[in-house]
């Protein structure tokens, strides 16, 4: 097994890492398209690395504002002109008030109506840990370590 982690933390809009076969990318807050092209040249060199498909856990801050029309469509132009090179695609929307569960809501709604989602390929969680049985069952590694190395990076709550 291979396990190497970096995190390299931009502006304090957002912060990516990769860990093992696992490329996380934290909004803290929506993207602005030099955002968007930085973390896109990012996750290539991320595939790069390995050569094959990887995981993307795509995490939003607590206090993220909700992305515009514009920032939306950026996002979801970058997955999909990225989407042969992610076996799987995992959302985790931090916080646990009303309007972080809207925010789920919506964001389930954009993947249905985008064709993104799909249960074997995009999963929408609320919590880190729920993540995990996924990356193991996927890459056949400890998926709670690579959680919690996630955590230590700052890349989840």
């Amino acid at each position: 097994m291979t396990a190497f982690a970096t995190a390299v933390s931009a502006p304090p809009n957002y912060k990516t890492g990769l860990i093992n076969k696992v490329f996380f990318i934290r909004w803290e807050q929506p993207p602005s398209p030099q955002d968007l092209f930085v973390v896109d040249k990012r996750f290539r060199e991320a595939y790069e690395a390995y050569r094959q498909q990887l995981s993307v856990v795509v995490i939003t801050g607590s206090k993220a504002r909700v992305p515009n029309g514009e920032q939306r469509k950026g996002l979801f132009t970058l997955l999909e002109n990225n989407r042969k090179y992610i076996c799987e695609l995992h959302l985790l929307m931090e916080g646990n008030e009303l309007q972080h569960n809207l925010q789920r809501i919506i964001a389930s709604a954009q993947l249905i109506v985008t064709r993104i989602y799909d249960n074997n390929y995009a999963r929408l969680h609320k919590k880190a840990e729920d993540i995990a049985p996924f990356l193991t069952s996927r890459l056949k590694v400890d998926g709670n370590r690579i959680v919690h190395d996630a955590r230590l990076l700052g890349l989840v709550a």
